[in-house]
């Protein structure tokens, strides 16, 4: 788990499923793998930031899912149901219109592109 982490999101990954938790940890390398990256906790979600912000990561344990919202066009991605939704005008927490869920390593790891361009991006 990383060090930024607050007490209030330690408690909320702490309820999640120790296959997110291990998840989030290499969500959390992958989101910060390529420079500076500010890791900044809020109340319902983590904030991944450069100058703005590049991803909003939220814990949907319930889901055993982890919600991923990056600054990255829906236009320029073919959307896979069930893995990456275009978020325009559908109110939602933290930054980003594309949402991608990571369910698994596989999922992660065709997420990856999608974190680079949202790193590039800001």
């Amino acid at each position: 788990m990383p060090s930024a982490v607050t007490a209030s999101q330690l408690s909320a990954t702490g309820a999640a499923p120790a296959c997110l938790r291990d998840l989030y940890g290499e969500l959390d390398e992958a989101l910060t793998a390529w420079g500076e990256v500010e890791v900044a906790p809020l109340l319902h979600y983590i904030a991944y930031r450069r100058m703005v912000n590049l991803a909003s990561v939220i814990f949907r344990p319930k889901h055993e899912a982890i919600l991923v919202y990056l600054k990255v066009d829906p236009d320029t991605v073919e959307l896979d149901e069930g893995f990456s939704r275009d978020m325009r005008g559908i109110g939602h927490l933290g930054t980003g219109d594309l949402e991608v869920r990571i369910a698994s390593a596989a999922d992660l790891e065709k997420a990856g592109p999608l974190i680079r361009r949202a790193f590039e991006a800001a």
